[in-house]
């Protein structure tokens, strides 16, 4: 933790007039009350204010390493009694010794600065307790901010690590999907389960390509989803039929690596896996009032019941957002008049 003080230059002329303005009061004061002659006036004022002024510095280091303990105050007082002994009596010798020797020669004033020790020392120590408050104030002001520093960092860890939680959970569950397709391809149509492994290791490739870049913009994202469901149009056939809309403000807005895809899997999973008829997953994306609007839907037959889900899929989508937005993205779903729907709202600024 550095000097309040001397570690900036700001500081430092602040606290360089602060002395100065004291001088020139006691300067006025030696002037006009007891009619010394200017030169006395100047030194005597230039040179105990000025001295005080650097003493004063030094209060810092005590008060850096003498922290206030509350439970025990004893011995925080006692340490800073003895340094303000320390501090004050290095002041008074010097400041008086030099006077003297400098104006031995008028009694008058040597008199008067001999019958002012007492009150020089009062108003001195008057004085280093100030300092040695607002030197504590600073003390603790620095600590809080380096403790919200720490937090905000901890925070960020924190964020990072969950972010990496739910996108490990989503990857091995989409590679399950994904190698199942291929296992039911390799005995009736080994052409189609080679496409099929292709696409899987370009998809693949991609995510671990950007597993530590956390956005990418949403038209490089897309490409990949449309990977993905090449993959599954080659099992499901003309079940699966799929379409995009995306505004071009759009495609170069970032967003989290894979996002889109556990909703696509859903889309899949609870539609298409169960229906006789084709399925239409689309997928939009507009702005909208400082907003990036992506929705996704797909056909469902309200009457065929589909497979029960753990709904993690959608869980992680939602924490992914939060947590990458800050709380300022939303992800919201409905399903009605057979048709299913998740919208997701990213803001536009974010950061």
């Amino acid at each position: 933790m550095s000097h309040p003080i001397t570690g900036n230059r700001r500081s430092i002329l602040i606290y360089s007039l602060v002395w100065l303005m004291v001088a020139a009061t006691q300067g006025l004061l030696y002037l006009y009350v007891f009619n010394f002659s200017i030169p006395v006036v100047v030194t005597d004022a230039l040179f105990s204010s000025l001295l005080f002024g650097f003493m004063g510095l030094l209060a810092w280091y005590p008060t850096r390493y003498i922290p206030f303990h509350r439970q025990s105050p004893f011995y925080s007082i006692s340490a800073h009694v003895v340094a303000g002994g320390v501090v004050m009596g290095s002041w008074l010798l010097l400041s008086i010794g030099v006077l003297n020797a400098i104006f031995s020669s008028q009694e008058d004033y040597i008199e008067f600065l001999n019958q002012t020790v007492a009150w020089r020392a009062m108003l001195g120590g008057l004085i280093y307790l100030v300092l040695v408050l607002i030197y504590y104030l600073v003390s603790n002001n620095q600590k809080l901010q380096e403790r919200n520093q720490q937090e905000e960092r901890l925070k960020g860890m924190v964020r990072d690590a969950e972010l990496n939680m739910l996108k490990s959970q989503i990857n091995p569950h989409f590679l399950f999907n994904s190698l199942n397709s291929i296992s039911s391809l390799t005995m009736s149509n080994p052409e189609e389960a080679r496409e099929m492994i292709i696409r899987l290791s370009d998809f693949l490739r991609y995510s671990l390509k950007h597993r530590e870049n956390e956005y990418v913009p949403l038209g490089e994202e897309l490409g990949r989803m449309k990977d993905y469901l090449a993959i599954e149009k080659v099992r499901f056939r003309e079940k699966l039929l799929y379409e995009f809309d995306v505004d071009k403000a759009c495609e170069e807005f970032p967003v989290p690596t894979m996002i889109f895809q556990p909703l696509f899997e859903n889309a899949i999973r609870h539609s298409v896996y169960e229906s006789v008829d084709p399925v239409s997953i689309k997928f939009s994306c507009v702005p909208d009032e400082g907003h990036m609007k992506a929705v996704i839907s797909n056909d469902f037959d309200p009457a065929i019941p589909t497979r029960k889900g753990t709904g993690v899929g959608l869980q992680n989508v939602r924490q992914r957002i939060a947590l990458a937005y800050k709380e300022k993205g939303t992800v919201q779903w409905s399903g009605n008049d057979g048709v299913f729907s998740v919208t997701i709202l990213f803001p536009r600024i974010f950061i």
